[in-house]
């Protein structure tokens, strides 16, 4: 639970837009890594299709952090379109950061999206 040392994405700005820097958990990366190798193995190209759905969904996060309502605590969660995953995050206003927490499969105990 709470903010760790994650990895940085930056997404380029546009006029006169405020764009959240965002950070990954490193549980979310391995959780990212292990999800595109697993589509990827099913089939070639699956896995890219995944990182794609997911990095367009950071994106629109990063432009709009207060647009999904809260859910649990400070934790906000997104699906990821075309897959059976959500985005979990929670947003730093003073700092300017997404953390993302989880990239979470839906078929696992929702018990556990906001353990970390």
């Amino acid at each position: 639970m709470g903010r760790s040392k994650g990895t940085n994405i930056r997404f380029s700005k546009t006029k006169n837009q405020m764009i959240a820097n965002v950070e990954l958990h490193p549980e979310a990366i391995s959780e990212l890594e292990e999800s595109y190798q697993w589509y990827e193995k099913r089939l070639e190209g699956l896995g890219i299709r995944f990182i794609a759905s997911v990095n367009k969904r950071l994106n629109e996060i990063a432009e709009h952090p207060e647009r999904y309502a809260k859910k649990k605590r400070n934790y906000r969660e997104v699906m990821i379109e075309g897959f059976p995953y959500m985005v979990i995050y929670e947003m730093f206003q003073k700092e300017q950061i997404v953390f993302v927490s989880y990239i979470f499969h839906t078929k696992k105990n929702p018990a556990s999206k906001y353990k970390r």
